[in-house]
């Protein structure tokens, strides 16, 4: 196995609930402690700290008096999925080959189909960035050709040609050079 990544058996013994899913996103979020992302307020503002803790994984701003939570902001906002299964399935996103089925990904990590298509959507989302996929077809785009038209057995009765193969009604988008 490669070094660089580990087993789902170890996977499930670094975090094995989420409580140690939690710390582990807190401490990657925040290495110096919790900072407020309302006002960005990380610095000692008092003894108790800029952000004070309420329970285990809820904060209050000291300086501006904004409820968080490691939740907040992020791609795990306004989900009820408990935190070491969306850590399970990023590491199910990233060790598949191609890519891995909602269908597929909702039976590993034991949530609906629903709820699986919305996390790989936010996985997704937080991998692109400016130079996404999406990015790549802005501006001028220049092709060779193609033929831009349905296939003939798709069509009514009465639109189709019997021309036999071919090109038959459909448009050609030939290249200008």
């Amino acid at each position: 196995m490669s070094r660089s990544t580990i087993s789902t058996f170890q996977l499930f013994a670094l975090f094995p609930d989420e409580d140690s899913a939690r710390k582990y996103l807190e401490g990657r979020l925040w290495p110096q402690g919790p900072m407020c992302p309302d006002c960005k307020s990380g610095e000692r503002v008092s003894a108790l700290g800029a952000c004070r803790t309420r329970k285990p994984g809820f904060y209050r701003c000291a300086a501006c008096e904004f409820d968080f939570t490691i939740r907040t902001n992020t791609i795990f906002e306004r989900s009820k999925v408990p935190l070491n299964k969306w850590l399970y399935a990023m590491y199910l996103l990233v060790t598949a080959r191609k890519s891995i089925s909602s269908m597929q990904l909702a039976k590993e990590i034991g949530v609906t189909q629903k709820t699986a298509w919305f996390i790989l959507g936010r996985l997704r989302e937080a991998c692109g960035g400016p130079d996404g996929p999406l990015d790549k077809l802005r501006g001028e785009v220049e092709i060779d050709e193609c033929f831009v038209g349905g296939l003939e057995g798709n069509k009514h009765e009465a639109d189709k040609l019997h021309t036999g193969r071919g090109s038959g009604r459909k448009d050609c988008c030939a290249r200008n050079a």
